[in-house]
């Protein structure tokens, strides 16, 4: 199936314009060729409306020339983690804002990489989900590449939360890595974290070990700083790697205790970070 990629610079499949007018508007004219195609599918970061507009206007003029079947891939899905009403006065943004729009676009099809929460599944019609076990092997590898290259990888995975332990558990059970820790954290009415603790670190007695922090969505960072802290103050030797499906690093990078960061490019990014390792998943 032929794809219309929609990330800036990544211009595969179909031929493609983008026009800005003066309001603000955008609109996208496709190359003629999409006339002949049974199917086709748009790619898009999907992180602003911005995004949402050019997936309207792609899918619209696509059926509008022909394609029978247009498919979504929105690797990071917006709003992923608004997935209940947190207050009164507020909407759930998931349910009642972004998936009726998508929705109502009609995909045949709409994968999504690593969704942040169920509700996007029960929201989104003809929904596909991509786990991250690809993401996380090749995580692992290049980490035994850098630092284990002649010697078995003394790794421990660590999930930042309960939340989290579900693709860990995945991620052990397919790498048949034995040690897990599991972290939780304490936070205030304001949602300020106060207190992080790791369950199992004590009983961890492997020196020079790289513990590797999994999970979907790393915005400023802080819950994976508090984590490092704790494991470099109880392991000193410690190093400390982090890798997650979406990074948005709004706070920049590099975190502080955090060795390396690995993510996927599911995220558009106007800076560059020596401890970074970008892997590729748009397909």
């Amino acid at each position: 199936m032929i794809q219309l990629n929609l990330y800036p610079n990544q211009k595969k499949g179909l031929n493609y314009e983008i026009y800005k007018f003066p309001d603000g508007q955008q609109s996208i004219k496709i190359d003629s060729f999409a006339n002949a195609l049974p199917e086709a599918e748009i790619v898009s970061p999907f992180t602003s409306f911005l995004d949402l507009e050019l997936i309207i206007c792609a899918n619209q003029a696509l059926k509008e020339m022909g394609v029978r079947k247009v498919s979504l891939y929105t690797p990071y899905f917006l709003g992923g983690r608004s997935d209940r009403k947190f207050e009164e006065g507020t909407s759930n943004y998931l349910k009642t804002v972004i998936c009726p729009i998508i929705n109502s676009q009609n995909f045949h099809r709409v994968t999504v990489l690593d969704p942040h929460s169920d509700v996007i599944e029960a929201c989104l019609n003809n929904f596909k989900g991509i786990d991250t076990l690809d993401f996380a092997e090749q995580v692992l590898l290049d980490v035994k590449a850098q630092y284990y290259p002649t010697m078995e990888s003394p790794v421990v995975l660590v999930s930042p939360d309960a939340g989290a332990l579900k693709k860990v558990f995945k991620i052990q059970k397919a790498t048949k890595i034995e040690n897990l820790v599991i972290g939780s954290k304490n936070r205030d009415i304001k949602g300020q974290i106060t207190h992080t603790s790791i369950s199992g670190l004590k009983d961890i007695n492997i020196p020079n070990a790289t513990y590797v922090i999994f999970d979907d969505i790393c915005d400023g960072g802080r819950t994976f700083l508090e984590l490092a802290k704790v494991i470099k103050k109880e392991k000193e030797d410690a190093r400390i790697v982090l890798a997650v499906t979406h990074g948005l690093f709004t706070k920049g990078l590099p975190i502080e205790h955090v060795d390396r960061v690995y993510t996927t490019d599911s995220i558009v990014r106007d800076f560059e970070s020596k401890s970074l390792t970008i892997i590729n998943c748009n397909k």
